[in-house]
C-alpha cells in the first residue's frame, strides 16, 4: 500500500524524488525572524548593468502549485504589473512540470544558469536543497523590512539558525473536516470549533468516532456485536495524507525525528512510540481508522468525497475538492484535537520565495520578492493557489471571499489554527540524509497501518536503527 501523502495540487513535493543528500548544510533548530529595527548587516551586491540595459530576473515555477494555466496567466500579469514601475528589471516566469522540476532545477545549476527566484515553493522544497538557497537577512535588515503584519508562527517557517530563506505567501493549516450527514444521522453533537476546548481530545475524538464506524449491519465500533470484518463507514479517517512525521509533536515528540544536532536518531523514543502505537490502535483495536489496504483502494479521490468517512484531519490544501463535497453532503470544519500529553499542534505547509545562492542577480531578485509580498500581489497569489494569505491585514478579505463561496463553513477555525502550527521544526523540516530518512518513516507508517500484529516497539527500534545508518553515513564524509 502506499500512504497517499501528497495529493497535493498546491505543495505537491513527494519527497521520493528529491535528490538524497542534497548537500544541506547543519542546520540547528531556529532564530526569531528579523523584524524592523535591527541593526543592518551587509546585503548582497551584483554589479550594475551598463547605463540603458535590463537586468533579466528569472522566477522557476514548478516545485508545487503555480503551473496551472489560469496561475501563469496571473504570473504574467504580475510580471508586467512590476515591470511597469521598475523598467530597468524584466521578469520571466519560466514554468516547469512538476514531474521535470528536479531535472530542470539540477541542470540549471549545473549548467552555471540558476533561476534568479523559484516560487511557490513550500519546505521540503526548500529542505531539499537546503544549501542552494541565499540568506535574505542581510536584505531584510538592510532595507529594514517590517514583518509584523505576518502571522508570528509563518516567519519561522523558513527562518533556520544560519539563515532566512524566504518569506511565506501564505500557509495551509490543518483542521478537522467532518461530514455533518453522517454526524445528524448518528444523533451525535457537533466536534467543537475553538482550539484549546478542554472537551475535545483525541481520546474524546475516538470515543466519537467510535460511535460514527458503522458494520454492514448498523453495529457501531463500540457496541458488542460490531463486526470489524465488514466496515462500511468509519468515524476518522486519522491522519491519512499527513506524513508520519507530523504526527510526534502531538504526543510531545520531535517532528524531526532526529537530536537537535541531527547526530541521533530518536525514532524509538517514548513519544514516537506513543504516536505510532496510537496510530495502530485506531485502524486495529478500536477500528475507527481505514486500515491502509482500504485507504490505499476504496478512497480514490479522498476519503470524505466516498461518503464513507465522517471526520479527517488535513491540510486546507483539500480546498481544491471543497466544490465536490459541498455538492454530495453538508460538511464544516473543527478544531485539531489536543493531544493525550497536552501538545496542541496543528500541522502545517507553507508557500514561500527562495533566492538561489548562484543567482547573478539577487538584488534584482530580491526587489522582485518584495513586490511579490505587498498584500495586493499576496492576496491574489494566496487565492490562484489556495492559501491563505501569511498577512494578517489580509485575513478579514479571506474570510469574506471564502464565506461568499461557502458560506455554511467556519471559516475562522483555519485562521485560528495558524497559531498552533508546528512551524520550527516543521515536520517537513531538513535533516541530514533528508530522503532516506523521510522514506523509512513513510514505510514504518505503511507497516503500521497494513498489519494488525506489528509489533510497534519493535518497528521503532527497526526505524530509529536504519535512520541512524543514515546519519552516521552523513556525518562521516562531512
Amino acid at each position: 500500500m502506499k500512504t497517499k501523502v501528497w495529493i497535493l495540487t498546491t505543495l505537491a513535493l513527494v519527497a521520493s524524488l528529491f535528490l538524497a543528500g542534497c548537500g544541506a548544510t547543519e542546520v540547528p533548530p531556529t532564530v526569531p525572524p528579523t523584524t524592523a529595527g535591527e541593526a543592518p548587516t551587509a546585503a548582497p551586491t551584483t554589479a550594475a548593468p551598463p547605463a540603458g540595459e535590463k537586468v533579466k530576473v528569472t522566477v522557476f515555477v514548478g516545485f508545487g502549485t503555480g503551473t496551472e494555466p489560469e496561475q501563469i496567466e496571473l504570473h504574467n500579469q504580475i510580471a508586467q504589473e512590476f515591470m511597469a514601475t521598475h523598467p530597468d528589471i524584466e521578469v520571466e516566469f519560466m514554468t516547469v512540470a512538476y514531474d521535470e522540476h528536479d531535472t530542470k532545477f539540477t541542470t540549471m545549476l549545473a549548467g552555471g544558469a540558476a533561476p534568479d527566484l523559484v516560487m511557490p515553493i513550500g519546505v521540503m522544497g526548500v529542505a531539499a536543497y537546503y544549501d542552494e538557497w541565499l540568506d535574505i537577512a542581510p536584505y531584510l535588515q538592510r532595507d529594514g523590512y517590517d514583518t509584523s503584519d505576518y502571522y508570528g508562527p509563518t516567519l519561522k517557517l523558513q527562518t533556520y539558525s544560519d539563515k532566512t530563506v524566504g518569506l511565506p505567501i501564505g500557509v495551509y493549516p490543518t483542521v478537522t473536516f467532518y461530514n455533518q450527514d453522517l454526524f445528524d444521522k448518528a444523533g451525535l453533537e457537533y466536534p467543537p470549533h475553538k482550539f484549546g476546548d478542554a472537551n475535545w481530545t483525541y481520546d474524546k475524538l475516538i470515543e466519537m468516532a467510535q460511535k460514527l464506524t458503522l458494520d454492514a449491519n448498523g453495529n457501531d465500533a463500540a457496541s458488542a456485536g460490531f463486526d470489524p470484518a465488514n466496515i462500511v463507514q468509519w468515524g476518522w479517517d486519522g491522519w491519512d495524507w499527513l506524513p508520519f512525521k507530523g504526527v510526534p509533536a502531538k504526543f510531545g515528540g520531535t517532528p524531526l525525528g532526529v537530536s537537535a544536532d541531527f547526530k541521533t536518531a530518536v525514532f524509538n523514543s517514548p513519544e514516537w512510540i506513543e504516536a505510532a502505537q496510537f496510530i495502530h490502535d485506531s485502524v486495529w483495536k478500536s477500528y475507527v481508522r481505514p486500515n491502509g489496504e482500504v485507504a490505499g483502494t476504496a478512497f480514490t479521490d479522498d476519503p470524505l468525497v466516498s461518503g464513507q468517512v465522517a471526520m479527517w484531519e488535513i491540510f486546507s490544501w483539500m480546498a481544491y475538492n471543497y466544490g465536490t463535497w459541498t455538492e454530495a453532503f453538508n460538511w464544516d470544519v473543527a478544531a485539531v484535537p489536543t493531544g493525550p500529553n497536552g501538545h496542541l499542534v496543528a500541522d502545517a505547509n507553507g508557500d514561500t520565495f527562495t533566492i538561489p545562492k548562484s543567482s547573478k542577480h539577487p538584488d534584482q531578485a530580491w526587489e522582485v520578492a518584495k513586490f511579490l509580498m505587498e498584500p495586493d500581489v499576496m492576496s491574489r497569489l494566496a487565492k490562484s493557489y489556495g492559501c491563505i494569505p501569511a498577512r494578517k491585514s489580509l485575513a478579514a478579505e479571506w474570510l469574506d471571499g471564502m464565506k461568499a463561496d461557502y458560506p455554511n463553513i467556519d471559516w475562522q477555525v483555519f485562521i485560528d489554527s495558524i497559531e498552533y502550527m508546528d512551524a520550527q521544526p516543521n515536520h517537513e523540516g531538513w535533516t541530514p540524509a533528508y530522503t532516506k530518512i523521510w522514506d523509512a518513516a513513510e514505510n514504518a507508517l505503511t507497516l503500521i497501518v497494513t498489519e494488525k500484529d506489528q509489533n510497534i516497539q519493535e518497528l521503532m527500534d527497526n526505524l530509529n536503527a536504519e535512520a541512524q545508518t543514515y546519519l552516521d553515513e552523513y556525518w562521516a564524509n562531512k
